[in-house]
């Protein structure tokens, strides 16, 4: 095997591909369109976009192989870079410099190679556009012309890239940064929707506009011909101002008519391929006469657009409330190369109707790619939720130390367990929330709450951990009487999630004080500490999810999610947060909750409520618990010793569980849903279809915690449906409503 030789220019060419900044990034929809699109064009199956980096070629899309990478050593695209011009190897088995190349003898079997250098930037050759096939076959020069050409894309596709990762990092400075983001997302990963009929070319039309303030705007193609280039008019603001007009504009934007003056303000422009700027129309050498009744033009700006070296079309403005000048110019070079890369592909698509169907099988990979994503999280959240359920639960029995109390140093050591069990659900319930809340599956009860037993409650809650830290909690003045309207339990979790913050971010010994205000009709709830504070630049980024401002490197833990989904949640019940702080002094977190009106009465929900079981000695009760876990068992074993009146029996399948019931009905099951054998869905359907075992009432325990997990499993026949870890509370409820009514039995 013959290794590639090393480019004469390898520092600046390496130094050009990580300018880019798109080793190692995500997928991208574009790129993989391009790819597929390659892949149909030759009928090949494997199409690549490769980067030649240092030691390695690294694919930023590659339909058709498994590998994301090889070394470069045995790179094809290697040797392509290193001659810097297009590499063809129509049979490798007749080429001693590749006849025994790994990628030859095994995957992906290479048999036929075609690659073309890509030059992003400064015309350095940073990788390749390639074309693999498992048989030899050969290669036209039309054909090294056309996948030519889908390199230049590729080049357009790579600008893109690094001017979004440039946008994104100054977008915040202005507004209209902000505006023309928002313009090249949507054109770069809506183009599939824009390209059906005029969408696209009026998009970037009013996009302009948009851009510049404009009152005129127009957007065409170039179009060569023998003599010169004409001009095909897709998208132009109506300039009609009598029946003969509006017909000529008609068949502008209809392309019934091509424009090829070459003297023109605009000719000028589609002609000759140059940026035409005045801020006098009227006074301009080229600009030609208007007849009467043509609106008035006073400024002009008309400006080229290209791809590589070829002029491929233009876009025009008039009557902008800006002074055009090159800062304006410069500013729009991003739109100008995103208007290129979308008229190639819209040149491309409308010669090959067969692409657009293509392209819909990529908006179908993404929705897979969703559909995957949530079913991870639904997979780790079950995974960690089955070994927690014992470290909380055995952790909380060991706390309470009913039976046989435990010395001071063992609750402490108890209770870091615990806190560090609960300090791991919290973070996985936290990716949990933020998921839900991104998908719409939240769900409020929203009703009047007394905002003093939220503050009451959250501080109760973390009333160890403010002694822990040596913190002083004041709450001043008193909270007002009137009731807010919100969600008992997520306004709780708003109020722990500032509280925590405050707590993990105060000095030792420092002051963290609780105010509640009542304003005209909404209630300010602000938590204050005595932190380093928040520099003024940055706080813009607090509620970004995983921004954590640089303390992902120092001791104190946390995802960064907190408050992204605090806000969230705030926002979900109508209600403002904001952030005040100063560096060296402190900060202060608040948020508002509508007033509630005078009338409402206020819910009595509480996370402290506690509710026991009837205990009564005449009555017992059996509890079917349904669980393969061993330490599960064992949990559910010592914590039914605190209620002498239930009888549980503990099995390891739906299958025995099924036997016992119609051998000694009991008066309730436990059922865990991931099961051997048969899972708990199925064991209740068969539990819903025999007469003898229907009337049961049979609760869901499990680590499948999702929202969807909850509402399948009500929907399925559960009467309740829990979630691991076991809530020893929640679970004292449940069976306080089922047991308690339960028909008498004697010990």
């Amino acid at each position: 095997m013959q290794a590639p030789d090393t480019p004469f220019n390898e520092t600046q060419r390496l130094a050009a591909l990580h300018a880019l900044q798109v080793l190692d990034t995500p997928v991208e929809t574009a790129f993989e369109r391009m790819t597929q699109l390659a892949r149909d064009l030759f009928n090949v199956p494997i199409a690549l976009v490769t980067l030649i980096d240092e030691e390695r070629q690294w694919f930023k899309s590659h339909p058709g192989l498994d590998m994301t990478e090889t070394s470069r050593e045995m790179s094809f695209c290697a040797h392509a870079i290193a001659h810097d011009a297009p590499l063809v190897i129509e049979d490798t088995h007749q080429d001693k410099r590749f006849a025994d190349n790994p990628l030859v003898g095994g995957t992906p079997h290479i048999r036929f190679y075609a690659g073309y250098p890509v030059r992003p930037l400064d015309g350095m050759a940073v990788g390749t556009l390639c074309l693999i096939d498992r048989r030899p076959r050969t290669f036209s020069e039309r054909d090294l012309k056309l996948l030519g050409s889908l390199a230049g894309q590729v080049e357009e596709l790579l600008r893109q890239h690094k001017l979004q990762v440039e946008l994104t990092r100054t977008a915040g400075k202005m507004q209209k940064e902000q505006v023309l983001l928002k313009v090249l997302h949507q054109g770069i990963t809506d183009y599939q929707a824009l390209m059906s009929e005029k969408r696209l070319w009026v998009f970037l039309m009013e996009a302009l506009r948009e851009l510049t303030d404009s009152d005129y705007a127009l957007i065409g193609e170039v179009m060569p011909t023998d003599t010169t280039n004409a001009l095909k008019i897709h998208a132009i603001t109506d300039l009609s101002w009598n029946e003969e007009s509006r017909t000529l504009m008609e068949r502008l934007r209809n392309g019934d008519m091509t424009l090829s003056n070459p003297n023109s303000l605009l000719g000028q422009v589609f002609a000759y391929g140059e940026v035409i700027m005045t801020n006098n129309v009227g006074s301009h050498i080229k600009r030609g006469g208007f007849p009467p009744g043509h609106p008035p033009l006073h400024n002009y700006l008309g400006v080229p657009i290209f791809s590589s070296d070829k002029l491929i079309g233009m876009y025009a403005i008039a009557n902008s409330k800006q002074p055009l000048n090159q800062a304006l110019l410069d500013w729009l070079q991003p739109f100008t190369d995103t208007c290129s890369l979308l008229i190639n592909l819209y040149s491309q698509m409308a010669e090959r109707e067969q692409a657009t169907e293509d392209l819909a099988k990529a908006r179908d990979q993404a929705e897979k790619a969703n559909q995957a994503k949530s079913q991870f999280l639904s997979s780790m959240s079950h995974e960690l939720r089955t070994p927690l359920n014992a470290i909380i639960g055995f952790s909380q029995l060991l706390g309470k130390g009913r039976r046989d109390p435990l010395n001071e140093k063992q609750r402490r050591q108890i209770g870091q367990i615990e806190n560090s069990g609960q300090h791991l659900l919290t973070l996985i319930n936290e990716v949990l929330d933020l998921a839900k809340i991104e998908a719409g599956h939240l769900t409020l009860s929203i009703e009047p709450i007394a905002m003093a037993n939220v503050i009451d409650d959250a501080c109760s809650t973390l009333e160890a951990n403010f002694e822990a830290a040596g913190i002083t909690l004041t709450r001043m003045p008193s909270t007002p009487h009137r009731l807010v309207t919100a969600d008992y339990t997520r306004t709780k979790q708003v109020l722990l999630n500032l509280l925590s913050n405050a707590i993990k971010y105060s000095d030792p010994q420092g002051n963290i004080d609780i105010t509640a205000t009542q304003l005209i009709d909404e209630m300010r709830i602000s938590v204050n500490d005595s932190g380093k504070g928040i520099a003024t630049e940055r706080q813009h980024e607090l509620f970004e999810p995983f921004n954590r401002l640089g303390a992902e490197h120092d001791s104190i833990e946390g995802t960064g999610i907190g408050l992204a989904i605090t806000r969230q949640l705030v926002s979900k019940m109508h209600g403002r947060i904001g952030v005040e702080s100063t560096l060296g002094v402190g900060s202060t977190f608040w948020f508002t909750l509508p007033l509630a009106k005078q009338h409402d009465e206020p819910s009595n929900t509480s996370s402290n409520e506690r509710v026991r079981v009837n205990t009564d000695s005449q009555r017992s009760f059996k509890l079917l618990y349904i669980e393969d876990n061993p330490a599960n068992q064992r949990l559910m074993e010592e914590v039914m010793k605190d209620f002498p009146s239930i009888q549980l029996q503990a099995v390891i399948s739906a299958e025995l569980g099924l036997d016992i019931m119609r051998r000694s009905t009991p008066d309730a099951v436990l059922m865990d849903i991931n099961l051997p054998g048969m899972n708990g869905y199925q064991a209740l359907t068969v539990m819903q279809q025999d007469p003898l075992l229907q009337s049961i009432k049979v609760i869901a325990l499990s680590a499948n915690a999702m929202e969807r997990d909850l509402r399948y499993g009500l929907a399925a026949g559960f009467c309740d449906y829990l979630t691991k870890p076991i809530d020893i509370e929640q679970l004292s409820r449940k069976l306080s409503q089922l047991l308690n009514a339960a028909p008498r039995k004697e010990l």
